[in-house]
């Protein structure tokens, strides 16, 4: 198909081929009565239309799906240029001897979303043990979480293990955050840090650069644990981890808490444990985090993921939890640090598809406007939330994250439409300088059409010489596995040596209208266009 070299969905390739044959030796007579015939069929057809503004999506209440973007010339915001980050959840390090980190090709997948930080942490952080010399991995008798049916019983790592963890994100080019055990506690209930320093103690001697969490979900320990600590508390615990960390040397490094989830509830129960916490620390944490999920892997349905109500969850999680900050006196900026489509592992046969990039990518061009400093990707293997399957295939989220960190740069620019938070949903950063092309600084606008049909927008020409690269990225049925660029023959695959494959891009002339295919992610390379602070 070539629907977006020619940027016009109605228009036939064969419609201009001399017209003038088609009626070549035909009577006068039948050329009048055809015209009528055709004239009477196309005022039908208009009216045919015209009273059914929603023949192919009755959600949608914009039947010619027009919209205008406009942003203002100015940055709005710096988010980190690890911004968008992944998990790797302790429950993996249980088999240590089946997980993929020593392999090349799984090395190299993580390598290609570089810069990030990657979080080993999760609710079995709370079920760990470090014992360095072991040779063999211990676990006591298998217990059920009542959550998400999760193993938490308690087991072992060595250094061996906690080593070739840090070195795989060495070889990856990624940041490795590592969050200790809270619940080892002495018998006044007091924070035992014994193990603690002797993991701190081994990651300085191994020239290990680290940066830390303390506990996981600690506001549901009473859930999934049986066992609460407070937010007090767990302030108390934290002002004495930075302590731990500045005397082994880890002045230098992050502290991120208190992890906590069940933000935007009617009760504020998550809230409210956060502000607590953030008012008993002394300055400790240098971003206060909280978990995200919109769904119930075990009841989420296809529709969910492109329904905007869904994706409308987090604007009401994000104000939330910044007015609980604001409530608590203290300046600190928030991290998203475990986030995906739906807990409890993601919904199967949807959280690893195509379909699950609408959420993954309005989550992104959403926090970054609302300066959200880090957003936390649940998980880059393991569970059916997974960048990359089993047998290390990329899945399509690993693609589009791809594609965010080539063209999206941490300077954030303020975009709006008509409608921010409907079926069409888009963003704009600086172009990051390695996209560079000709040593021009461009602006990439991105998002999605989550509608049946296509849409067009239009963009503000800026000067005479802007253009537009487009890049949409499609799939053959929402819950495919495979990604296609462009409407290319194939879809998106690595090179043989595991290099990406070129992105071709459509070049667009932004004085016409952009089309945008039914259900697609698209990223826009606008170049030629002054905006300072993109320089």
């Amino acid at each position: 198909m070539t629907y977006f070299v020619n940027n016009d969905w109605t228009k036939s390739r064969y419609q201009n081929l001399n017209d003038a044959r088609i009626y070549g030796g035909v009577p006068a007579s039948f050329k009048f009565y055809f015209c009528i015939s055709l004239v009477l069929c196309s005022m039908l057809l208009i009216i045919v239309f015209l009273k059914m503004p929603y023949l192919y999506n009755s959600d949608v209440q914009d039947f010619n799906h027009f919209y205008k973007l406009h942003f203002d010339k100015y940055q709005t915001s710096t988010i980190s240029k690890k911004f968008m980050s992944f998990g790797l959840d302790t429950s993996l390090l249980r088999k240590m001897n089946e997980l993929p980190i020593g392999q090349k090709k799984f090395i190299n997948l993580a390598r290609h979303l570089s810069p990030a930080y990657v979080r080993v942490g999760g609710t079995s952080a709370d079920c760990l043990t470090f014992l360095q010399d072991q040779t063999e991995q211990s676990s006591s008798e298998k217990i059920i979480s009542p959550v998400d049916g999760q193993d938490i019983s308690n087991f072992t790592i060595s250094g061996t293990d906690l080593l070739a963890v840090y070195n795989f994100t060495v070889k990856s080019k990624l940041r490795m955050i590592f969050d200790l055990n809270v619940l080892l506690r002495n018998p006044d209930g007091s924070w035992n840090d014994s193990n603690a320093k002797e993991i701190i103690a081994y990651a300085k001697n191994h020239g290990m650069k680290l940066d830390w969490q303390l506990g996981n979900e600690p506001n549901s320990f009473k859930h999934v644990f049986n066992v609460t600590i407070t937010a007090t508390e767990l302030a108390k615990d934290y002002d004495h981890l930075r302590q731990l960390l500045n005397e082994a040397g880890y002045g230098d490094s992050i502290l991120v808490g208190p992890e906590v989830n069940h933000i935007g509830e009617i009760d504020k129960k998550g809230e409210i444990y956060a502000k607590t916490f953030l008012r008993n620390q002394t300055n400790t944490v240098n971003y206060v985090s909280w978990h995200q999920y919109y769904l119930n892997g075990q009841e989420a349905t296809v529709d969910d993921f492109v329904n905007p109500t869904t994706f409308n969850w987090l604007p009401k999680q994000i104000s939330s939890l910044r007015e609980s900050i604001a409530e608590s006196g203290k300046d600190v900026s928030m991290w998203l640090s475990e986030t995906s489509t739906a807990f409890g592992g993601g919904a199967p046969g949807l959280s690893d598809k195509f379909v699950a990039g609408f959420l993954w990518l309005d989550k992104l061009g959403y926090s970054a406007k609302e300066e959200v400093k880090v957003v936390t990707r649940q998980s880059l293997f393991g569970g059916n939330y997974s960048m990359v399957s089993p047998d290390l295939t990329p899945n399509p989220d690993w693609w589009v994250s791809v594609f965010y960190k080539l063209f999206v740069s941490e300077k954030v620019l303020k975009l709006t439409t008509s409608d921010m938070f409907g079926y069409l949903r888009f963003y704009a950063h600086c172009t990051p300088k390695k996209a560079f092309i000709k040593q021009v600084s461009p602006v990439t606008i991105y998002g999605m059409n989550m509608m049946k049909v296509p849409a067009k927008i239009t963009i503000p020409k800026f000067s005479k010489t802007m253009k537009i690269l487009f890049y949409a990225l499609t799939a053959d049925h929402l819950q495919s596995s495979k990604i296609w660029l462009n409407d290319e023959i194939e879809p998106l695959k690595l090179r043989p040596n595991g290099d990406l494959p070129p992105f071709k891009p459509i070049i667009l002339d932004p004085a016409y209208a952009v089309q945008v295919p039914p259900y697609s992610m698209v990223f826009m390379i606008i170049q030629n266009i002054d905006i300072p602070d993109c320089e």
